[in-house]
């Protein structure tokens, strides 16, 4: 599969990422997806992401809360 950004290779993968639906940010843990390896971005298949969005529907789900850095970037 090419990356739609960049034209390279992606590689399959499994892990973590994050997802914004409607404002909301999502952990999705040990999931599969397929990753470029020049520019980083990430794609899920059409049947995951059909999962996930039915699992968000139905609040299959645990809410838990994380600690994550903040910056500012006013003076970048």
């Amino acid at each position: 599969m090419k990356c739609a950004v960049c034209r390279n290779d992606m590689v399959h993968k499994r892990g973590e990422i994050d997802l914004r639906i409607e404002g909301k940010l999502y952990l999705v843990k040990n999931v599969s997806y397929a990753e470029c390896a020049s520019c980083g971005e990430k794609v899920l298949s059409a049947v995951t992401c059909k999962r996930l969005y039915e699992k968000i529907n139905k609040k299959e789900f645990v809410e838990q809360t994380i600690r994550i850095p903040v910056l500012d970037a006013k003076y970048a």
